[in-house]
């Protein structure tokens, strides 16, 4: 379904464009054909990387291909969005000054701009992630804790698109802070392990006081998910399946799989037992790739889990304007950063530290490697 819809959803763009833009753009029958065509070849990006590269999300073709489909398919859905929300700017012009006589500026101006936002948007998908630093004050916090470091990494995304290099990058900057602890909440790759591999070994570099804990997030069980856990595992990772350890004293961590678990029949995530060990002392980190879940449709029962801080990723920090909104309605408001709820926990929800290879597209919305201090409240 979700491979159907991103294959005929591009398609219904491009004949949109075509009747918002160029046939009331009163382009010549010519001009037409030429424009029908660059639509078609942008709207088919999905279609040729499953024809061509074998995986309409994760296609093996060259870097630079990859990159000049994606900045195409950005561009026309980039030309979409100003044609229809300059189409009442234009009309009320066109009260005062007869469309003919600006209608070249209006087929030549607004391609163009959909260029710069689509190159712009494209080059902050792909670019190395910002450090972020956090510091999270609580009462809840013991003193033995004051000034402990995270460093907090959630959807890389090595992907056909996103390779080695990147993650190298990632990596380097990640044990550059020399945190206590390394939390990764899943969508590491795009793709299979014997395709990926390469590109994602670099994360067995990460290195913490306390060690390097993961979770998987959805894109885990798009693709062969049991090998990738024996990679990680391999690398170094310690995987949290409805689990959760002690790194040091007055710390617990636990950690639970993506909800999408069941397309493998893995652990169904249940983040209120895996603290079940702790007591009332320990501060409790949840590891949980989305940040919100209503586990009471998994548990068929109403269902309650807290945590002292859960750390999360999977919305990309709503990507850019538009369809942030439209992620923050599909994740209960929770689209990136600190959020303090009513008990006095904390959420922090990760843009991400790289970008899905569908739509690599960043706007107003960089991505980051967070470091998160917590500190004690007096």
């Amino acid at each position: 379904m979700f491979k159907v819809l991103f294959s005929v959803l591009p398609f219904v763009f491009a004949a949109l464009l075509m009747a918002a833009f160029v046939i009331s753009g009163r382009v010549k029958t010519r001009g037409q054909a030429i424009w029908a065509m660059v639509f078609l070849f942008c709207a088919s990006k999905f279609v040729c990387f499953e024809a061509l590269g074998g995986n309409a999300f994760a296609p093996e073709l060259p870097e630079k291909v990859i990159w000049v489909w994606n900045w195409a398919y950005s561009w026309m859905c980039a030309l979409l969005a100003l044609t229809l929300l300059t189409l009442p700017l234009r009309f009320i012009l066109s009260l005062r000054i007869s469309f003919e006589r600006w209608r070249m500026v209006w087929l030549l101006a607004l391609p163009v701009l959909a260029a710069l936002v689509a190159g712009v948007g494209v080059y902050n998908g792909c670019k190395t992630p910002k450090i972020k630093e956090v510091t999270i004050k609580s009462e809840r916090v013991p003193k033995s804790l004051d000034g402990y470091k995270i460093v907090h990494l959630s959807d890389i995304h090595a992907s056909s698109a996103l390779r080695r290099w990147r993650t190298e990058k990632i990596v380097e900057l990640a044990n550059g802070v020399k945190a206590d602890l390394i939390c990764v909440t899943g969508d590491m790759s795009d793709g299979y392990s014997d395709k990926r591999r390469r590109d994602l070994e670099p994360i067995r570099n990460l290195t913490a006081k306390d060690g390097v804990y993961f979770v998987t997030g959805n894109h885990e069980y798009y693709f062969d998910s049991l090998n990738w856990r024996m990679l990680f595992a391999r690398w170094g990772l310690r995987i949290l399946d409805n689990r959760s350890v002690f790194p040091r004293e007055g710390l617990i961590i636990g950690g639970v799989n993506d909800i999408q678990c069941e397309r493998v029949n893995d652990f169904k995530p249940d983040p209120a037992g895996v603290f079940t060990v702790a007591t009332n002392g320990e501060f409790r980190i949840l590891l949980q790739h989305r940040p919100n879940v209503d586990y009471s449709k998994i548990h068929n029962s109403e269902y309650k889990y807290s945590a002292d801080l859960q750390l999360s990723g999977h919305t990309h920090g709503g990507v850019m304007p538009g369809i942030s909104y439209l992620v923050s309605k599909a994740n209960s408001g929770f689209v990136k950063g600190l959020y303090k709820k009513e008990d006095g926990s904390f959420l922090y929800v990760s843009p991400g530290a790289g970008q899905w290879a569908g739509f690599p597209v960043r706007l107003f919305n960089d991505s980051e490697i967070t470091i998160i201090t917590l500190r004690t409240e007096k």
